[in-house]
């Protein structure tokens, strides 16, 4: 084992046993060099990777700091179920759903689904959250609507106990391409509540157009992540 995984490993079991909470401050590498009787450089690397992945923040002029790790979401890579995604990481998903409605979408809706005039759309507004022992944060509100024309039925199912895709799969309307745009926004007034956050807290902010094999268009989606809790890794091969 490398040096520098002592000292990771030791850290983080102080995290994770809660003897280190959220805030607290890691002693500085000065300090941690002379405990381990390591290198600074060592002591350095150790915290780097603490701060790769999530479970501490630097702040210049101040130390380094225990922080609650991120949610890394991988819906820029697979298309997956939220539910999916978060139990093939161990985490224990909740869904709260806000409304769903038969809608008549406003223009930039009929033209992200691609819709005439007269048609409608289902519209359906969730909160997710992440649950542990010790709290349930919301981790993302999301946004999305599908062409009533395709799925009349999609309005009889119950969405704090069914996910979107599995019923959209179950019924031969399987997402089979998505096309995403990301970008940072500051949350507004009722997202803020609704994430539990502060009003202009930056948050990722994701719509997605999703496609059948066909290429006709099922879903149009808008997803709020607060940047505290959330993470994307993006994944190029050439």
């Amino acid at each position: 084992m490398h040096l520098y995984s002592q000292i990771e490993n030791y850290i983080l079991d102080d995290i994770k046993s809660g003897k280190l909470t959220e805030g607290d401050m890691i002693p500085p590498e000065t300090v941690l060099s002379k405990d381990f009787n390591v290198s600074r450089p060592t002591v350095r690397q150790a915290l780097n990777n603490l701060v790769n992945e999530g479970y501490l923040v630097r702040i210049k002029g101040k130390g380094s700091f225990v922080t609650k790790p991120k949610i890394i979401q991988e819906s820029t890579k697979f298309i997956e179920s939220y539910n999916a995604e978060m139990k093939k990481k161990g985490l224990i998903p909740k869904t709260l759903v806000l409304s769903m409605d038969i809608v008549e979408p406003n223009e930039m809706i009929k033209i992200k689904l691609n819709l005439k005039d007269n048609e409608k759309a289902i519209k359906l507004k969730r909160l997710r959250f992440v649950v542990s022992d010790k709290e349930e944060k919301p981790v993302l509100l999301t946004t999305v609507y599908i062409p009533y024309k395709l799925f009349p039925n999609l309005i009889m199912y119950d969405f704090e106990k069914h996910s979107l895709y599995d019923v959209l799969d179950q019924n031969n309307l399987s997402v089979r391409k998505v096309i995403r745009e990301i970008e940072a926004r500051g949350a507004d007034s009722l997202t803020s509540k609704l994430l539990e956050i502060n009003e202009g807290f930056p948050v990722h902010f994701i719509n997605s157009i999703g496609f059948l094999e066909s290429g006709e268009i099922i879903e149009y989606s808008e997803s709020i992540y607060p940047s505290d809790r959330n993470k994307f890794v993006i994944e190029i091969v050439r």
